[in-house]
């Protein structure tokens, strides 16, 4: 998993790309603030060794439901976060895909729920 993280940090930031850490997959996406951090590149120096993963992994009831993901669009949002590679297996592609086909919807949602003022998150 380091040798992932890694590899993908590396060449987002050799592409021009501001590259985040997302601790604690879709659970930290969810819960959102200092979950979400900007990576660099020595951030992953000295990783490949190390076993298991630095961003730690979780399981993410929330994730699962539209709710989740909603807060876990506007965390994304607030951070100007456009894109995701998401590593893991079977459930987090599937959590990707479904992420995916739901992200034109979850926009419209926020942008709608942006009216209700700032206390809508909390």
């Amino acid at each position: 998993m380091n040798a992932a993280v890694r590899a993908v940090v590396r060449m987002g930031i050799y592409v021009g790309a501001k590259v985040y850490f997302i601790y604690e997959g879709y659970q930290g996406m969810v819960d959102g603030g200092s979950n979400i951090a900007e990576a660099d590149w020595e951030s992953v120096s000295s990783i490949l060794q190390v076993g298991g993963t630095i961003i730690g992994s979780a399981r993410c009831q929330a994730f699962r439901t539209r709710e989740g993901r909603l807060k876990a669009a506007c965390n994304l949002l607030q951070r100007g976060i456009t894109n995701l590679c998401v590593i893991g297996g079977d459930g987090s592609l599937t959590g990707a895909n479904l992420f995916r086909k739901e992200w034109s919807g979850l926009l419209e949602e926020l942008a709608r729920n942006a009216t209700r003022g700032p206390s809508f998150w909390r």
